[in-house]
């Protein structure tokens, strides 16, 4: 049995802004452990380590998850729900202008990668 696929940080931000409140800068709870550690457990979350990148920068690594996970839709079905994983990790990595950028460019067919193998 497979482990669910954890929401990425902005989803988790995006859920947690509709059901609470932001703490006022001169909260004193921004001082207190238990709600660090709490906040720690509900929002953080990163993409496992990839030794085929290990590279300071993340470059490659940002466009390697965009084609998997479009590879991952285009062959095995957009219901599949294994491939948010990889949704999730370059939506962690690649800055929002990058994949806007590359999703115009696949419309358009002039994407350097192939999906379909």
């Amino acid at each position: 049995m497979t482990s669910p696929i954890p929401p990425t940080m902005g989803q988790r931000l995006v859920d947690a802004s509709s059901t609470h409140a932001l703490r006022h800068p001169d909260s004193p709870d921004w001082y207190k452990r238990e709600v660090h550690e709490d906040s720690k457990e509900k929002f953080a979350w990163a993409a496992p380590y990839d030794a085929r990148f290990p590279q300071i920068r993340k470059q490659r690594q940002c466009f390697a998850y965009y084609v998997d996970f479009h590879r991952c839709q285009e062959l095995m079905g957009a219901d599949y729900k294994p491939c948010v994983f990889f949704q999730n990790v370059y939506k962690d990595f690649c800055p929002r202008f990058w994949t806007e950028k590359w999703d115009e460019l696949r419309a358009e067919g002039r994407f350097p990668a192939k999906f379909d193998r």
